[in-house]
């Protein structure tokens, strides 16, 4: 699938330039190319060639190139090239022989020489200085008069003296020639009066002529897509991440689909801070703008963002463009504050897929998590916001209370080789108070891809697991798990395995049972609020105990025979432990072992030849076998945390 990237590939952007003081011809030196020309006068690279009669983009040193003044028609074949100005040979550093861009157009294939644009030939015609003139028809827009002649909107509008986009059939329009003023108050600009002699002897230096003031440049907008990043905007729109970033106020380089940046405006050195508004004794009334936060709108007037939000029983930081806020006075009678937390919790960002209800509309949908439809739009990777119909499942972001987890005790993630009950085991232990931390499943493949598997070794390279372990039974052929699966806050799989391991965006973890039937369990409320959820078994530990009695699901001989033995457990909510061993053991005895090393609750995972584990990147126990997925343990994770 090239096409996309090809699309893409294609794409020019014309950047507006300062052409008022713009000279007629520029003289090449060296390390010039026709595009840093042409992004240094604010002309296309096509408009430069044909201004100069260029078959190709090659230009030599010395080379003098018109910036203005009417196209020039490339040369026939056998015509010879016009000469060089003798300005421009004594300009040159090179000889002319040795020069790539003195040969004729002539020597180059005719194939090459850009055709001549097809136009209407009694819309044109030349005015008493030579200009091309155009009369303006029905239809016609700067763009496309742009397009047809080879050139931009700015400079047609620098040509013409417009200071806006709006014409009409009739007008006549200058293609070529040098720029004029625009029409309006710049009129009203008048050169210097002749300075008179002054008593002291004249100096020889010429009087400096007054600058023609620059126009304000129009202002170009774009609305982030999925998957672009700043750099990709800035490449493809010819202009720099500092100088994207400047114009739009951003310190970093975080965007998101449905987002609009300025392309164009003023350059950074002209960016201020916007004044602080005059102290008003009573609060005023303010309409949100293009560009507003709620941090630039309590900047601009000289109040806290926490003033705004109580003034307007906002709950959140989200704005929409157009709506009406109460702006507090300073030093005013104080707004009523959301409620605090209870002692003990924190605000957590947390993403979630909630379904939209029957009669909801886009925006109805999107109020109810305190964002826009855009924003909606842009998580979900949705076309148009018209996709948000009721029935739906869509993730949105959530800010949940939940507890302040207590400080580590140990590092994130250790390893040992221990020997337990007489039986060399390698244990995994996992300090789940590490805000970074993350649990998860690893897939063989992006997403899950039934009919493909993949061993402890293969999961380990691909995923970067600081730590990993096999996951539960599956079936022989298409590698489909038996048991639910919930990752990143979505089920991926269920089954008729009675109990799981649960893990919350906070990582708080329990081993508890599936719940409802197997066929009336799948819905909206299954596993809510969890994050991951691993199913598997039998619970070989509980409360502290090793069981002796095992549910009924599980009734295949070879679970309960000796072999080697892979487990999961809990010494506490906040204490993991991933446990396995290639000595063959019996259900029994791997119960006594997880109980040994402190596991309050455990689960066996699937064993025999699928047990492995791996840490550091390195393989410990390979798994004889393929294996359905993996479990995994990241560190140093700041991505998003989801639940149910």
């Amino acid at each position: 699938m090239r096409r996309p990237f090809l699309l893409f590939s294609l794409c020019l952007t014309l950047c507006a330039a300062d052409v008022w003081a713009a000279p007629a011809s520029v003289t090449v030196k060296k390390g010039d190319t026709l595009y840093s020309l042409s992004r240094r006068h604010g002309l296309s690279v096509q408009h430069l060639r044909d201004l100069n009669g260029l078959p190709d983009n090659k230009i030599a040193v010395g080379q003098v190139l018109k910036l203005s003044g009417p196209p020039t028609t490339p040369q026939a074949p056998g015509k010879p090239a016009a000469p060089v100005p003798p300005k421009a040979q004594a300009a040159a550093p090179v000889p002319a022989k040795k020069s790539p861009a003195k040969k004729s157009p002539a020597q180059q294939s005719p194939a090459k020489i850009p055709p001549t644009p097809t136009k209407a030939p009694a819309a044109l015609k030349r005015n008493a200085q030579g200009d091309v003139i155009y009369t303006v028809k029905s239809g016609d827009s700067l763009g496309k008069l742009a397009a047809r002649h080879r050139t931009s909107v700015a400079h047609l509008k620098a040509l013409n003296g417009l200071t806006s986009s709006a014409i009409q059939a009739g007008q006549t329009l200058r293609l070529t020639g040098a720029p004029l003023r625009p029409k309006g108050p710049a009129q009203a600009v008048k050169p210097a009066p002749t300075v008179k002699p002054a008593v002291k002897p004249p100096v020889k230096t010429p009087a400096k002529i007054p600058a023609r003031p620059a126009p304000t440049p129009a202002v170009k907008w774009y609305t982030v897509k999925s998957g672009d990043t700043l750099g990709k905007i800035a490449e493809r729109h010819a202009i720099t991440v500092r100088h994207l970033q400047a114009l739009n106020g951003l310190k970093g380089t975080t965007i998101q689909a449905g987002q609009k940046l300025k392309l164009s405006g003023p350059a950074p050195a002209q960016v201020a801070r916007t004044p602080v508004k005059p102290v008003s004794a009573q609060p005023t009334r303010y309409t949100v703008k293009s560009g507003d936060t709620l941090g630039k709108i309590a900047r601009q007037y000289g109040v806290s963002v926490a003033a705004i939000q109580g003034a307007n029983h906002l709950k959140g930081d989200v704005i929409a463009l157009g709506q009406r806020l109460t702006i507090p006075a300073r030093g005013g009678t104080p707004v009523k504050l959301p409620p605090a937390l209870p002692p003990g919790m924190e605000a957590r960002l947390v993403y979630t897929y909630e379904r939209v209800k029957p009669g909801e509309t886009p925006d109805g949908f999107a109020a109810r998590f305190n964002v826009t439809a855009a924003q909606v739009r842009g998580l979900n990777a949705l076309s148009t916001v018209n996709q948000i119909v009721p029935g739906a499942k869509l993730l949105v972001p959530r800010k949940m209370a939940v507890p302040i987890p207590p400080a580590p005790r140990t590092p994130p993630v250790t390893y040992r080789s221990v020997t337990v009950q007489g039986v060399n085991v390698q244990v995994i232990r996992v300090d789940l108070r590490h805000r970074n931390v993350l649990v998860a499943p690893v897939l063989p493949t992006r997403g899950l891809n039934f009919g493909t598997g993949a061993t402890v070794r293969s999961l380990t390279n691909t995923s970067g697991a600081r730590a990993l372990v096999n996951g539960s039974y599956f079936h022989p052929h298409t590698y489909a798990p038996a048991g639910d699966i919930v990752m990143q806050g979505r089920l991926l799989t269920w089954g008729r395995i009675p109990a799981a391991l649960a893990i919350t965006p906070d990582n708080r973890a329990s081993i508890q049972g599936t719940g409802r039937g197997f066929f009336t369990r799948p819905g909206d409320s299954t596993w809510a609020g969890m994050e991951t959820v691993i199913a598997t078994g039998p619970r070989i530990v509980q409360g502290g105990n090793v069981a002796s009695t095992f549910s009924s699901i599980f009734r295949d001989p070879a679970v309960f025979g000796a072999a080697a033995r892979s487990a999961i457990g809990l010494a506490s909510s906040r204490d993991l432990l991933l446990v396995s061993t290639h000595t063959k053991v019996s259900v029994g005895q791997m119960g006594r072992i997880m109980a040994t090393l402190g596991a309050r609750d455990a689960l066996l995972l699937d064993g025999g030849s699928s047990a492995g584990l791996s840490w550091n990147g390195s393989v410990v126990l390979d798994s004889i076998r393929k294996v359905s997925y993996g479990i995994g343990v990241f560190t140093n994770y700041t991505g998003r945390r989801y639940a149910r």
